[in-house]
């Protein structure tokens, strides 16, 4: 069974990753920390093999989420950094934002955007709005459709699509649909369809996972949502 782009989006490349396992070769601080390979995508491809690709059980795996940039760089020939420009941030017009780069000078894909919490919103009503902009087509409803499915999950509850996380919400005895970007110390980019409603929350408790009440917020607001 081949390692595909479907399996490094849904986190089960079977690649010998781990990031919440210390001990693991590709967990991502023991990536940075080396120095023997500073190719990232070569780093991750060396790798041996923990499982077969596929399969229903996630494992968190950043290096596998930045070999995708080395996919996006050899099929159109751009680097990644040039093809983030051009296909996300001009058309939703990101003033400002900075990309971490590998030692290499590939843009990190793993992690490490920084945006203004403005623009980091977009992306979720990007996402509310079926992949438009301001009228303007920028992926397509399909990919958003494709994006926001289950194919895998780290338990019933906390399911995972193409890289946005999965859960659902009960306000009042109602369940929401939720999905959500998680980046590392609290900025989280919430979307329920249902109530056409998109949250950022940024915060900057780095490398840890204790944050702001998220839940308890966006259980607030969506009960003030539907309330009007």
């Amino acid at each position: 069974m081949q390692i595909t782009v479907k399996s490094l989006l849904t986190m089960t490349s079977g690649l010998a990753g781990n990031d919440s396992d210390d001990s693991s070769p590709g967990n991502e601080l023991r990536m940075f920390a080396q120095h023997e390979q500073p190719d990232f995508y070569k780093f991750a491809l060396d790798l041996p093999m923990a499982t077969e690709p596929g399969g229903d059980h996630m494992v968190y795996f950043t290096a596998g989420i930045n070999l995708l940039g080395g996919i996006i760089r050899n099929t159109t020939s751009m680097p990644v950094a040039d093809f983030f420009e051009q296909y996300l941030a001009i058309p939703l017009n990101m003033q400002s934002y900075h990309l971490n780069l590998t030692p290499t000078g590939e843009m990190y894909g793993g992690g490490g955007l920084y945006l203004r919490p403005r623009d980091a919103l977009k992306l979720g009503q990007l996402y509310l709005n079926g992949g438009t902009w301001n009228g303007r087509r920028v992926v397509s409803k399909h990919w958003v459709d494709l994006s926001t499915k289950r194919y895998s999950g780290y338990n019933p509850v906390h399911g995972y699509g193409f890289a946005w996380h999965l859960f659902e919400i009960e306000v009042d005895n109602r369940t929401y649909s939720e999905y959500e970007a998680q980046g590392n110390g609290g900025q989280v980019i919430n979307v329920v369809p249902e109530l056409d409603l998109t949250v950022m929350f940024t915060t900057g408790n780095y490398g840890d996972d204790e944050t702001v009440p998220e839940r308890e917020i966006l259980t607030a607001l969506i009960r003030a949502t539907k309330s009007k």
